[in-house]
């Protein structure tokens, strides 16, 4: 456990000594337990073996960091953990191989890390302390031993992967995805830190709608910011959405039978807020991409889903890894802006088709 900053210099000089993608990172957050989660654990694992990382115990991670920025790590189902990182340190890897993207493209149809270790090597990962609160310290020892197992078998483990990518004549379409998921996480974040407000569902409110969930959203982070617990413990996503869609259409919204007395208080008063608004202080719609349709349109659209599933099944893979639906759309409304809009692997398996 390093928990200070002599012992993270040393391993720094470690670190730093491992060849270009021979490191693997997993990382642990208090999400379920806190209002605003903060990294915990960092799990590193490299040839020589795994160490475990305090960033709770050390003032300055300024080591990490810079090494982080220069680093091509592998890690699992990396974009929940990509977000952790910017948050904590404003920075992601140089290069992030991951190794549920491998899978997947290899036709893993189940593809998370317990399962693939299950796969290679008949191991069970406990899932004991999957929802555990990695910000208690000190750590309990089936903590630090849960903590170990997400990491020790996948350096092997994406050898194994990669030398089957290899082999099917994949690696290159392995290495283009890691390179499109890093920039995809990288806009994710930009686009979260803009508006947080902005849930799933959103998309589909008037600007009037808009401005009442913004106004609850608020109201909500301040109640889970009051007594330091994350914001699903106060009440859910699907009911800031029906709340806010009830107040869109002029109905009136009701706090939960199951709400504190002062706190349904609070909630009456955002709804007030939110009706003293002009509505020239509503939020902006974010436009979306709509593709106009003529006669053919829906045509084209199964024309290339088709195409894109004969593909698919050849290959045995899920067709959207191919090609979401959405791809599918633009393709059939701009075929030449769709299909230059994929990865030049997914393009090809259409255009060769």
């Amino acid at each position: 456990m390093i928990s200070d900053s002599e012992a993270l210099f040393e391993w720094k000089v470690r670190a730093a000594a491992q060849p270009r993608g021979r490191v693997v990172l997993d990382l642990e957050a208090d999400s379920l337990h806190r209002h605003r989660e903060k990294l915990c654990l960092i799990q590193y694992a490299d040839a020589q073996g795994v160490l475990i990382i305090d960033p709770l115990a050390i003032e300055d991670m300024t080591l990490f960091k810079i090494w982080l920025e220069e680093a091509d790590v592998w890690m699992h189902g990396a974009d929940y953990d990509m977000s952790l990182l910017q948050n904590a340190y404003g920075v992601l890897p140089h290069m992030i191989l991951d190794t549920q993207i491998a899978a997947r493209l290899l036709g893993f149809q189940q593809f998370g890390l317990a399962a693939l270790v299950e796969h290679y090597y008949g191991v069970v990962l406990s899932k004991k302390n999957q929802r555990a609160n990695w910000g208690i310290r000190p750590m309990p020892a089936d903590m630090k031993e849960y903590a170990q197992g997400d990491v020790k078998y996948m350096l092997e483990m994406a050898d194994k992967l990669v030398a089957e990518l290899r082999q099917a004549g994949r690696y290159d379409w392995f290495i283009e995805s890691c390179e499109c998921n890093l920039q995809h996480g990288r806009d994710r974040h930009s686009t979260a830190n803009q508006a947080p407000w902005r849930i799933k569902g959103s998309g589909k409110l008037t600007r009037r709608g808009l401005a009442a969930l913004r106004s609850l959203w608020l109201w909500r982070d301040g109640e889970a910011a009051a007594i330091d617990r994350p914001a699903f413990v106060i009440c859910s996503n699907d009911e800031l959405i029906r709340w806010s869609t009830a107040l869109q259409e002029f109905r009136p919204v009701f706090p939960n039978n199951s709400m504190h007395h002062h706190r349904a208080l609070r909630f009456r008063k955002a709804v007030e807020r939110f009706h003293l608004m002009d509505e020239e202080e509503y939020p902006e719609i974010i436009k979306r991409t709509h593709h106009e349709s003529d006669a053919h349109f829906d045509s084209r659209v199964d024309l290339w889903s088709a195409r894109r599933n004969a593909v698919a099944e050849e290959l045995a893979l899920e067709p959207s890894l191919i090609a979401t639906r959405s791809q599918i759309e633009s393709i059939a409304a701009h075929e030449d802006r769709g299909l230059a809009a994929l990865m030049n692997w997914q393009r090809n398996l259409l255009i060769r088709s």
